[in-house]
C-alpha cells in the first residue's frame, strides 16, 4: 500500500471521493504509522474503534453516491482539551484522569463529524495549555519531527497537534490559541496555523485556558485546507472563503 503520510487534506480528498483511496484503508494506515512512530508521546489517546465505525460510514457514502462532502472521510486529531463523549477530559495533566468522563462531543468535534471527518485520538499538549514551548512533564514532550541533529522542543500549547501533521501521521490537527497555542506550533514545526478570532466557533466542550480570550484553530499543511476545516467548524456546507489578489495588500508589523 502507497504511504499517503504528508498529504494535504485536499490531496486526500480527490483520492477519496474518486475511489482511488478508501477511507477504512486511510485509517488503517494511519494508525499503523501512529504505532510505529518512534515519537509515542504525541498521542495520548486514541479512538480505534470509533475512528474505524466513522471511517467504514464514510466508505459506505461515497460507494453509494451520498458523499457529505470535501472532507468526507479524512482524518482528524484533537488537542486533548476538547470533549470526546465516553472519555475524560484531561488536558495535559494527570490530575483529571480521574474525573468524570465527558457525555457528549465538544460542538466543534460534532461539526467535523457531521461533515464526514474521522476522529483519530487526541494529541498531547503543555499541561492545561500553559506554555509556549510545549514540554509536557507527564505525557512527554513531543519531538520536533524538523529537527535532525537532536530533540528540539515542538512549541506549545498545542505541541502534540504541531508535531501530528507535521510528521505525517493526520493532515490536520484542532488545537486552541490564547497566547499563540496554535501559531507557535505551526512556526516551529513548519506547517500552517489558523487562530481564528473568538466567538467564530462554538466553544462548548473546550476545557479553557482563558474563558474571555481562547479561541480554536486548525494546525494543517496549507491555507486551503485550514479554509476548508474553518467552514466546517462553522457547519457550512462549503468554504465562504474565496482567493483573491495580494497585489494591493498592506501588512504592518508592530
Amino acid at each position: 500500500m502507497p504511504s499517503h503520510s504528508g498529504k494535504t487534506i485536499a490531496q486526500l480528498s480527490v483520492l477519496i471521493q474518486n475511489g482511488g483511496l478508501d477511507p477504512v484503508a486511510l485509517v488503517e494506515e494511519t494508525f499503523a504509522a501512529i504505532g510505529s512512530c518512534k515519537d509515542q508521546a504525541i498521542f495520548v489517546s486514541l479512538l480505534e474503534q470509533r475512528a474505524k465505525a466513522e471511517a467504514a460510514a464514510s466508505s459506505k457514502r461515497i460507494r453509494d453516491g451520498r458523499s457529505l462532502g470535501l472532507l468526507d472521510g479524512i482524518p482528524v486529531a484533537w488537542k486533548d482539551l476538547f470533549d470526546i463523549d465516553g472519555l475524560a477530559t484531561t488536558a495535559g495533566s494527570t490530575v483529571l484522569k480521574t474525573a468524570a468522563p465527558a457525555t457528549r462531543d465538544a460542538d466543534v468535534v460534532t461539526a467535523l463529524a457531521g461533515a464526514g471527518m474521522v476522529s483519530i485520538g487526541r494529541v498531547n499538549m503543555s499541561e492545561f495549555a500553559f506554555s509556549g514551548l510545549g514540554i509536557n512533564p507527564h505525557y512527554g514532550t513531543p519531538q520536533n519531527p524538523a529537527s535532525t541533529d537532536g530533540a528540539r522542543l515542538p512549541g506549545g500549547s498545542s505541541s502534540g497537534s504541531g508535531v501530528a501533521v507535521a510528521s505525517g501521521l493526520v493532515p490536520v490537527s484542532i488545537g486552541t490559541d490564547t497566547g499563540g497555542s496554535v501559531r507557535i506550533p505551526a512556526a516551529f514545526n513548519g506547517i500552517v496555523g489558523y487562530k481564528a478570532t473568538r466567538g467564530r466557533y462554538s466553544m462548548r466542550g473546550v476545557f479553557p485556558l482563558s474563558k474571555s480570550l481562547d479561541p480554536l484553530g486548525p494546525l494543517c499543511r496549507t491555507v486551503q485546507d485550514a479554509v476548508w476545516i474553518d467552514a466546517a467548524m462553522r457547519c457550512l456546507g462549503a468554504p465562504d472563503v474565496r482567493r483573491s489578489s495580494v497585489e494591493d495588500l498592506s501588512l504592518v508589523v508592530p
